[in-house]
């Protein structure tokens, strides 16, 4: 039951701009995830030759070890806040900071204005496991600097997918890349 809620909450793309979420409102209740995720999961290097989630997603199978590139969201609230879970959408979705100049939406990174089967096509949920197999007990937004928005590549295995969009990796190693802006929507990808 707590493995399919888990499922459940990481899976589901929330569509509509909306308030909540944002980022000043949910640095208050964010763990320390410095304290329980290890800085050796962070890479200092970016990896060279890396395809985008949704080529990667496409034909890989539970098992496989697999790495893309990605931005952190896809949701209101890309990271579970009590387990070193987050979402991810590929670098070819539209976040709503990429269409204008102006900050016409409050939560960008929840994609709300891309189109919701590219968007479920192209995500998937990043755990951090502990030597239990289990989740990282801890929030894992600004570990390593990962933030909403920003590039990520993850070097990691396929733990769960399903035809409907659901895709979970297993995450050994990540590298932090930055945010894109306006005009240039692959800034931060390199």
């Amino acid at each position: 039951m707590r493995v399919m809620k888990i499922m459940l909450l990481t899976s589901v793309a929330l569509l509509g701009c909306e308030g909540e979420g944002n980022e000043t409102a949910n640095k208050n209740t964010t763990t320390n995830a410095t304290a329980g995720i290890p800085a050796t999961i962070f890479m200092a290097n970016r990896p060279a030759n890396v395809k985008n989630l949704v080529e990667v997603k496409k034909n890989a199978k539970v098992g496989d070890q697999v790495t893309f590139l990605a931005r952190i969201g896809g949701r209101a609230k890309p990271f579970v806040e009590e387990h070193a879970i987050f979402v991810v959408a590929d670098p070819s979705l539209e976040s709503c900071d990429l269409l204008a100049d102006e900050d016409h939406c409050p939560v960008p990174w929840d994609y709300c204005c891309e189109n919701g089967t590219l968007l479920r096509n192209g995500m998937a949920t990043i755990r951090i496991i502990g030597k239990d197999g289990r989740a990282l007990g801890v929030n894992a937004k600004g570990a390593g600097g990962l933030q909403a928005s920003k590039f990520i590549i993850v070097q990691s295995t396929v733990s769960n997918r399903n035809d409907n969009g659901l895709f979970i990796v297993d995450a050994d190693r990540i590298w932090v890349g930055d945010k894109p802006t306006y005009g240039a929507p692959r800034k931060g990808s390199m």
